[in-house]
């Protein structure tokens, strides 16, 4: 049988019309859901790379912050054991136990407390020690009187004092002058051990408690930074020269 080009006319119209259908769907653009779904979509994709980022900032500020307190406590340690290193103490026979007519303390004694400061129990520490550090242009050399001491600042923080005075040695009193040793304190104290490692809390060397002696060996502990997470340090100076009681023969 002839075929004609009538009988493939209806088909070619309808290829045709689909092609047009198809172009007109692709042609027609978003929906508005298909809009809010793509905005979700990237908001959360931009919220979790801000959080990425707000993490690595917050965990190079605690990495600074620690470097910072690491750094200020072992400057701290540092500056205690070189003062206590180079302690100045009179000895036997030179030294002689007060009595009842003695008026004024020995100016070469060691005396360490433990004071309330704001609520919390700090160390206090006072001693004499050939480390004079000069300060104001102040030339003189000599042997100071060194107190630690801890002071609550005007924001409710701690630091840790280091005042050095050279003789005639005044009576202890608290200046904002003088220098800061350590910041953001939690905790300070210390420890003192006697010729036969006998441990104390506090410590007078013009008391018979401790035989009018002085300390062989002060261990130090430090707690800086954050209450929820404190960096510890600590120490233990042996002290060159000490005074003991004789023993009588």
């Amino acid at each position: 049988m002839k075929r004609t080009a009538t009988n493939c006319t209806p088909t070619a119209s309808l290829w045709i019309n689909a092609l047009i259908r198809k172009a007109a769907r692709c042609s027609r653009g978003f929906t508005l859901i298909e809009i809010l779904i793509a905005i979700f979509i990237l908001a959360v994709v931009v919220s979790l790379v801000v959080s990425a980022f707000n993490g690595i900032f917050s965990n190079a500020d605690h990495i600074n912050m620690g470097s910072d307190l690491y750094e200020m406590g072992t400057a701290s340690l540092d500056r205690m054991a070189a003062d206590l290193e180079a302690i100045h103490v009179m000895g036997y026979p030179r030294y002689s136990p007060p009595d009842m007519s003695d008026e004024k303390p020995e100016i070469y004694r060691v005396n360490g407390e433990t004071r309330s400061v704001g609520g919390h129990t700090f160390a206090w520490l006072r001693f004499t020690s050939m480390a004079h550090l000069p300060l104001n242009h102040d030339t003189r050399e000599g042997i100071a009187q060194i107190v630690y001491y801890v002071q609550q600042t005007t924001a409710g923080d701690f630091v840790i004092r280091r005042q050095d005075k050279l003789y005639p040695y005044p009576d202890f009193e608290e200046s904002e002058t003088d220098p800061v040793l350590c910041e953001q304190v939690q905790g300070f104290s210390l420890t003192y051990y006697d010729a036969k490692g006998r441990e104390y809390e506090t410590w007078d060397s013009q008391s018979d408690d401790t035989e009018y002696g002085t300390p062989r060996a002060i261990g130090i502990k430090l707690v800086l930074g954050d209450e929820t997470a404190p960096y510890v340090f600590g120490t233990q100076v042996t002290l060159p020269v000490y005074r003991y009681r004789p023993v009588k023969r």
